[in-house]
């Protein structure tokens, strides 16, 4: 399966870490971009990489990992 995450915090890289190990793939977004997680995507390894909000929403799954105050933001899904 593959589960996109909108939000790359802390509760983001405990899911992913857990669902990486059975064998899932995870594409994790952020508001800076995907070139800013390139040094967590390389310490999750193989089945992990990073992508934008509007690309982490087309996934199978999707986890929202953000806080309450981004929530309008994140959700809006405005084109990237």
């Amino acid at each position: 399966m593959k589960f996109g995450f909108i939000g790359a915090g802390t509760v983001a890289q405990t899911l992913a870490k857990h669902l990486l190990l059975h064998g899932h793939e995870v594409i994790l977004s952020n508001s800076r971009g995907p070139e800013t997680l390139s040094d967590l995507i390389s310490s999750l390894g193989a089945g992990a990489k990073s992508g934008t909000p509007s690309e982490a929403a087309e996934q199978d799954f999707v986890i929202l990992c953000v806080t309450w105050a981004q929530m309008p933001a994140a959700l809006s899904l405005s084109p990237d």
